[in-house]
């Protein structure tokens, strides 16, 4: 009997550890990963809109903390800038589209391989397991990106075969009318031709002035740069629409082609007294708080516009933003009839700090993963945003209230703005402000902004 109970004890000492461990005696050695700390800049949003984002990629990424801070959108590069100059700026930051060739030389691309640690744990019945894994996440291609997001979107992000940020959420910029004043105008149904404004605002008199030619009441607001919401927006779309080329795809600039100057010339007949499309000047309110109150008949905005107008009194009602001709536009770059809408919207991107500290990965595989189909739709219902990937927006084409938005961003077009995106917009606004004084030469105007437009590609 003493013999069979040491055979057996022999046969059993192997898995006494296991035992041992199961039954939680002996504890196996956790496995643990070094703690990432991610800080995130953005001036549009607060906490609330990304917290469930954040709270989902650490579900298998506990390891990782994320913090979010709102800082005021005034001179937001200067405190980015004086941030990491001081070593406490963030890794991730969101910045306006056309502020990516300006932000790429403090910003990082996104790199080839995005793997990071994840840390499942499961609950058995003798207690908490943890097991890290490190599967390979590799970048997606240009190809995919190009095939998931809008076409602007791709044109604006991949540079030289390099991916510079990822939106999140679009907006675009479509046609609010005041029904009150189009009705008395006895005009039947909105705009939806540059054209048809034309004839609304003079031959309708959707505009008004007094004997002195004074406005009474504003047609529409267009021409003006300082209280004119996306004017230089508004000014580069009717240049698009019209056939310019604006920057050719050797980024060569082409602002002062026939195209550009007739746009010009269109554009800034509205706020022209001598003009018969007079309609706005810079002595006016600020456009929406003009159709807020009820005093211009079209108001160009996007969808952010949307609250405050619904907020309002105004009986308004929302159309595609206008074209050239009811069947589309002039595509300057292929040559062929498309519709050309416009694009609004702020890319996340990294910073160059975060490779200093070795959070480049951590912070590109925060973007992508948070910007995906299936990650994105808390931040979008949060924020009233469209989305910027297709099959999300396929699913807004029928909805009664962003529908018409949602459609209008498959026809988006963007334009390659160079090394300084606001210095562009400046020009822009330069541009119209110097155009509205008679003494002033449009042509010669638009041939100093196209240089200027030029130095910074």
């Amino acid at each position: 009997m003493r013999r069979v109970l040491i055979i057996l004890a022999i046969l059993l000492l192997p898995a006494a550890p296991v035992v041992l461990v199961v039954t939680g005696v002996l504890k196996s050695k956790p496995q643990t990963v070094a703690a990432v700390k991610l800080s995130v800049w953005g001036t549009a949003d607060n906490d609330l809109a990304l917290r469930p984002l954040i709270a989902k990629y650490r579900q298998t990424r506990s390891y990782v903390t994320v913090t979010y801070t709102k800082v005021r959108a005034e001179d937001y590069a200067e405190q980015l800038i004086s941030a990491w100059a001081q070593g406490t700026g963030p890794d991730v930051f969101f910045a306006p589209a056309n502020w990516i060739g300006q932000m790429a030389q403090y910003a990082v691309p996104m790199p080839a391989n995005l793997t990071v640690p994840q840390v499942l744990v499961s609950k058995g019945l003798f207690g908490t397991t943890t097991k890290v894994i490190n599967n390979t996440k590799l970048a997606p291609s240009s190809a995919i990106l190009r095939n998931s997001f809008i076409e602007a979107v791709t044109d604006d992000v991949i540079r030289d075969g390099q991916v510079w940020g990822l939106p999140l959420g679009m907006d675009t910029i479509v046609t609010y009318y005041n029904k009150d004043l189009t009705n008395n105008a006895k005009i039947f149904e909105p705009a939806t031709t540059w054209s048809e404004l034309q004839t609304q605002v003079t031959a309708n008199r959707l505009t008004i002035t007094d004997e002195q030619g004074r406005l009474v009441q504003s047609g529409v607001a267009l021409g003006t740069a300082n209280n004119l919401p996306y004017a230089a927006d508004l000014l580069a779309l009717l240049m698009l629409q019209n056939g310019s080329t604006m920057v050719t795809p050797d980024r060569q600039a082409h602002l002062n082609d026939d195209a550009g100057l007739q746009a010009l010339r269109f554009f800034l007949s509205f706020a022209q007294p001598k003009k018969n499309n007079f309609s706005w000047d810079a002595d006016q309110t600020n456009a929406r708080d003009a159709f807020i109150q009820g005093k211009l008949g079209y108001f160009f905005g996007t969808l952010a516009d949307r609250a405050a107008i619904e907020a309002s009194a105004v009986n308004w009602g929302v159309a595609p933003m206008l074209h050239i001709r009811e069947s589309g536009d002039n595509d300057g770059r292929t040559g062929t009839e498309r519709y050309i809408d416009a694009a609004n919207y702020e890319v996340a991107m990294v910073s160059k700090a975060s490779a200093l500290s070795r959070r480049t990965t951590p912070a590109w595989n925060f973007i992508e993963y948070i910007s995906q189909a299936g990650n994105v739709q808390p931040y979008l219902q949060a924020t009233g945003r469209l989305p910027a990937i297709k099959s999300l927006l396929a699913q807004r084409q029928d909805d009664p209230t962003t529908g018409l938005y949602a459609k209008q961003l498959l026809t988006a077009k963007t334009w390659y703005r160079g090394n300084d995106g606001p210095a562009v917009e400046g020009y822009l606004q330069q541009l119209i402000t110097a155009g509205l004084t008679e003494k002033n030469d449009l042509l010669e105007l638009l041939n100093l902004v196209n240089k200027q437009v030029q130095s910074t590609l």
